[in-house]
This record gives C-alpha cells, structure tokens and sequence, in this order.
C-alpha cells in the first residue's frame, strides 16, 4: 500500500545579484522535490477512485420490531435494535429502575395503570420496554397521566396485567451519540401501516440533546386499508444536523390515530422477498463544522 508522507516547504537559498544558471538549476531541483512530494501525497491520498486515506464517522441502524404509538397526545422517540455499521456513531440506551405495580388503578385486578412510587435511578420516557419480575413480555409505556414528569407518579402501560410492587427496569434504545463534531447527514426511512378505513397523519421530527430541533417535522399521510389489504407508506428523507462530540440525536414520531404505526414485515414469498424493517436509518459525516469568520 502506497505511503502517505507529509509535505515540508523547501529551504530556498537567496537569489545572486547576477544571473546565475547553478543557482536556477538548484531552485528547480528543489521546487520540483517540493512539488513532487505534493502530488505524490495527493495521489496516495485520494487514490485512482478517491478516498484510500479518508475515513468519516458513520453509522447504520434499524429496528426488526414493531412500534406503536398508544397515544395520540404523546411523541415517542423511534427505537432501535440492530446495528448494521458503527464507525464514532452509536446507539445508545436510556434506562431507568424504579419500584411500582401494575393493575387497574384500584387493586386486586389486572389493568394498565402504572404506579411508580419510586425512583432509584434515571428517567421515565413514553415507549420504555419494561422489565422485571413477572412482567409480561413487551410491556411498554404508553404515556403519564399524573405526577413527576419523568418520575413518581401514574402511568399507563400497553398489556394489562396485575403485578404488585417489584422493582421495574425502563429501557429504550432510541439515542444516536455522535464522538466527533461535525456536519452529519441523517437519512431515515420508516415503515408505516394504517389499518384503519380512514387516512390518518403522523409525524416525524428531530431532536437533539432532548430539545425538538426547529423547522425539522415532516407529515405524512398514511394509506387507510382497501380491500381487505392494510395501507402503507414508507416515510423517508434526509436532514443535516450540526453537532459537537458526545451530542445525541433521537427520530421522534407520533400519530394522529393509533391505527397507524411502524410495522415490520417479514420475508415474503411468490416471489421472494426479504424482511422489511420497520426503521432504517444511516447517518454520515459530510464536513468538519466550518469556523466562523467575522469582520
């Protein structure tokens, strides 16, 4: 493999007062090492298709999960469970473990009604997997009807159940963490289904560092179902964000009926096909951040 070797200015000798042609021979000599050097390095680093030097940070994620949205006053941040490419850009899971019960609100019986009566670490966030204990198996988050954001307080989770006190782990894998600045090029595509008879909207928005980023919401209308057949649409473009190192990113979504969520296909047949994830998202440094200059 070609070397890639720093350039070094040459020390260029003062000019006699007469003409000289051993001291023009020397300057040539010594401009066309300094030139050659050049070149060589130029070459070695951008290589015959470009490139054989430079690396930027990047990622590549995606979701093999269905994610739904049980509330239509609640945005909830897209999640992720594979990592398909992970160069200084990751997920990163937030989780949070706190003591609470789960029944109908007023106990014996089985409901949907969360209370948290106490939190050991973290904070509480809509669409948190939970587990522990006897809990079933994808319970969620759906929203918090009363108390501390984030905190002590009421819940409403999505599979009715009745678990009484034990101590509850909230996971969701929803941060993109960046470890270098820079000028980041994010590309997502979401698949949603409206199993409904009526179009309905959702949204999808950026934030970063837990702040809603302006003017990056996108609305899409999703398909209602037609002839027994479920509406689809995949919803997808691309949004330049700046960030400095250690910044986290999150995908927020919400919809304006809970008929329509994020779905994930299977592989199919006749013919074959592969799966479909419910989410894919890529992100790609573009540039350093640019200096400001003022005058």
């Amino acid at each position: 493999m070609p070397i890639l070797r720093t350039s070094k200015a040459p020390n260029l000798i003062n000019a006699p007062q007469e003409y000289l042609a051993r001291y023009h021979d020397q300057l040539n000599r010594e401009l066309r090492v300094y030139f050659n050097t050049i070149d060589n390095g130029l070459s070695n680093l951008f290589g015959p298709r470009g490139g054989n030097y430079l690396t930027f940070s990047y990622g590549a994620f995606s979701s093999s999960v269905n994610q739904a949205d049980g509330s239509t006053t609640t945005a909830y941040p897209i999640t992720y469970d594979t990592t398909d490419f992970s160069y200084g850009v990751s997920v990163r899971t937030r989780t949070a473990v706190f003591t609470g019960t789960i029944d109908d609100g007023t106990p014996p019986g089985a409901g949907t009604v969360l209370t948290v009566s106490a939190v050991t670490s973290g904070t509480i966030y809509p669409g948190m997997i939970l587990t522990g204990g006897a809990i079933t198996a994808g319970t969620r988050i759906v929203s918090q009807t009363s108390g501390t954001t984030g905190g002590v307080g009421a819940y409403v989770v999505s599979i009715s159940q009745e678990r009484t006190s034990l101590t509850i782990t909230g996971s969701q894998a929803s941060e993109i963490l960046f470890e270098d600045v820079g000028v980041y090029n994010i590309q997502f595509s979401v698949q949603f289904v409206n199993t409904a008879t009526q179009i309905h909207d959702t949204d999808i928005w950026f934030r970063k560092n837990g702040a809603d980023i302006a003017n990056s919401n996108s609305q899409f209308s999703v398909p209602n179902s037609h002839g027994g057949i479920d509406g689809h649409l995949i919803a997808a473009l691309n949004f330049f964000i700046e960030v400095a190192a250690d910044d986290y990113v999150e995908l927020m979504w919400a919809t304006r009926n809970t008929a329509a969520t994020i779905q994930a296909i299977a592989a199919q047949t006749s013919p074959t096909r592969p799966a479909t994830p419910s989410v894919i998202l890529t992100v790609a440094r573009v540039s350093d951040v640019p200096e400001v200059v003022y005058a």
